[in-house]
């Protein structure tokens, strides 16, 4: 067979991969304050949020309202390949100084998190006359607890989370007429008891660990792109807003908490548009990527060579994808070692 022939036979397996491997990839922001007053690890400047929502329209995205990605994830249908959602969390005064004009500017949808005992009068936070400004442009404005309670530290019970979760709607709805039962987890920390709460309630819930999200991603957690502090430069953004969710049948543990200080996470696909020696995992405090272990063409395992340290530890792994040139698989899985 001579080089062209092999070309052309190339091409078309190429061709038939990128349309077998239609993309359902959409992708959730979080931000935090947006100003360059406020602490560096948690903001944006709001330069750097222009050049994000700038960013956004070049390539040719579409911000739609956080329900409409969540309303596709619950009814299992595709989520539009080109969606994108901005959320706020905590309900800083930053974002109806610096980051409304900008929204309203652009016409896009947001989400704030807000906490009800921390909404002002305050020079940090916003008040309930803000957020309902807010709402007038696009705003949904979504539970983010009574006040920014750690549901996994903090020692609550299940009949105190659930109270805690409720009570806090029940604020907003009376305040702003919003119940929208979306809850972002404070310090993005979950577990499994938590995430049962939630279910049982029928919230969605957010976290804070990175990835994009599809219609088999975890509705009592999903993933969002931090792009603030370190994570604020367009170029690595970019990546990000273009990243594609792993499509996963299972992952195991389902929990948060490790049984060992090199915890074993087993994941299995139900397809894959990458080579397996491609795949790489990260592993916070390491420098170094780690090559997973693959137990069949669709499973494969990651534990951390030396023992996870104290506080929120992530597995971060990536594969270039096969069919859709640039692009490349992003999941992420939290442990929290207490």
């Amino acid at each position: 067979m001579n080089q062209r022939v092999i070309q052309k036979v190339l091409f078309v397996l190429v061709l038939t991969a990128s349309l077998f491997f239609k993309v359902n990839a959409a992708t959730i922001l979080i931000y935090h304050h947006v100003s360059d007053k406020t602490p560096k690890s948690t903001s944006v400047s709001t330069e750097q949020f222009k050049e994000h929502l700038e960013l956004i329209n070049s390539l040719k995205l579409i911000v739609v309202p956080l329900t409409t990605i969540t309303d596709a994830i619950k009814a299992n249908t595709p989520v539009d390949n080109n969606w994108v959602a901005i959320t706020f969390d905590d309900g800083y005064h930053s974002v109806y100084d610096n980051a409304l004009p900008l929204l309203i500017q652009y016409k896009f949808p947001f989400t704030v998190f807000v906490n009800p005992k921390m909404v002002g009068p305050s020079k940090l936070y916003l008040d309930w006359d803000q957020l309902a400004e807010l709402a007038k442009h696009q705003g949904i404005i979504a539970n983010h607890t009574m006040a920014h309670e750690n549901l996994v530290q903090d020692g609550l019970t299940d009949e105190q989370m659930i109270d805690n979760i409720l009570l806090a709607d029940k604020i907003i709805t009376e305040k702003l007429n919003q119940s929208h039962k979306l809850l972002a987890y404070p310090y993005g920390e979950y577990d499994h008891k938590i995430k049962q709460d939630l279910k049982k309630l029928g919230y969605v819930g957010f976290a804070q660990h990175s990835g994009a999200v599809n219609e088999t991603s975890d509705i009592l957690a999903l993933s969002r792109f931090p792009a603030n502090g370190i994570y604020a430069n367009p170029k690595t953004l970019k990546a990000k807003l273009n990243s594609l969710p792993f499509n996963i049948k299972s992952i195991t543990p389902s929990d948060t908490k490790p049984e060992s200080l090199n915890p074993l996470l087993q994941v299995s696909l139900l397809n894959k548009d990458f080579y397996q020696s491609q795949l790489a995992c990260f592993i916070s405090g390491s420098g170094k990527p780690q090559k997973p272990e693959w137990t069949s063409k669709l499973d494969f395992n990651i534990a951390s060579n030396n023992e996870i340290p104290k506080g929120r530890v992530k597995y971060n792994c990536t594969a270039p994808s096969i069919s859709h040139s640039g692009r490349f698989y992003w999941m992420s899985k939290l442990w929290i070692n207490l």
